[in-house]
């Protein structure tokens, strides 16, 4: 099983970065999470009345009208906070880390689900490789945004996904049913009961951070690839996951596991299938911050 880092402090400040050869490029990013007023969310078996209920209307001059309309169709105050907050987060890092008012940016969602920025509604010159990629993932009690920063290849993207750590999972048939064969038989050596599942979360969060720099849905995609190892490697068909360097080791991915709170795990991907040397490895550094309050 994978070391996973202690729960950071709030506000947290944090950078992961490859050992520096001094030869390789570096791809950049910002990653911000934020858990509402209140804090960690009960778990599933305490009674739902003492649960915090985050108020999500505190974040509705940071987002747009169809935004807002989708965090109304929550039932559960506590997603519907966290949606509003992935929102609330991408604009806020927008702004900060590539210009323009929060408001002035524009979205699109791609077939699989991958949202990008509307190079036709920009509020300033953009190229291709200086546009933003960015991902987002809320789950109860926490919002995640990933936002690049300056020029990235044009084929580079990234991926985050959180989960929610405090349940009860059958983490073992969940696997044996959606995940690769390999990943199924290391969680098939753990012992059941907390163990499995947080080493399950592991992989997941892995997993779909992974589909979601590819721009691909879950369904019939979680079997094909496995993300073991400390560090994660990604291994697949090429035609999936891009194909391995001169060694034979996955070249396209760099990929990191930790806890932003108590009741969360956290995983985020670089995908770059561009590399142009394998001899000159690249790098991603990832400047991760914790948010307790509104704004930043």
């Amino acid at each position: 099983m994978d070391a996973m880092p202690a729960p950071p402090a709030t506000p947290h400040d944090a950078a992961h970065t490859e050992p520096d050869d001094g030869a390789g490029p570096v791809l950049s990013a910002m990653l911000w999470t934020m858990a509402p007023p209140g804090g960690t969310p009960a778990p599933d078996d305490a009674d739902p009345a003492a649960a915090p209920r985050p108020d999500p209307k505190t974040l509705r001059a940071a987002i747009s009208e169809n935004e807002w309309a989708r965090v109304a169709s929550f039932r559960d105050p506590s997603h519907a906070w966290s949606s509003a907050a992935t929102r609330a987060l991408l604009r806020a890092m927008l702004s900060r880390y590539h210009g323009a008012d929060p408001m002035a940016w524009h979205f699109l969602t791609e077939p699989g689900g991958r949202p990008h920025v509307d190079m036709s509604r920009l509020p300033q010159p953009m190229t291709a490789e200086t546009r933003p990629r960015f991902s987002l993932s809320h789950t109860r009690g926490l919002a995640a945004c990933m936002v690049s920063l300056g020029p990235w290849p044009t084929d580079a993207h990234v991926g985050v996904d959180v989960e929610y750590t405090h349940r009860t999972l059958p983490a073992g048939r969940l696997a044996a049913r959606f995940f690769h064969p390999d990943e199924a038989a290391a969680l098939a050596t753990l012992e059941r009961g907390p163990p499995r599942e947080q080493y399950f979360l592991s992989l997941w969060t892995r997993k779909e951070s992974v589909l979601k720099a590819l721009g691909m849905g879950i369904a019939n995609h979680l079997a094909l690839y496995a993300c073991l190892g400390d560090p994660p490697d990604v291994v697949g068909p090429a035609a999936v996951v891009g194909p391995a360097d001169m060694t034979g080791a996955p070249a396209d991915w760099r990929m990191s596991t930790g806890d932003p709170t108590a009741a969360h795990r956290l995983s985020w991907a670089v995908y770059w299938p561009g590399s142009p040397n394998p001899h000159r490895p690249w790098r991603a550094k990832v400047t991760w911050r914790h948010l307790s309050a509104w704004p930043p």
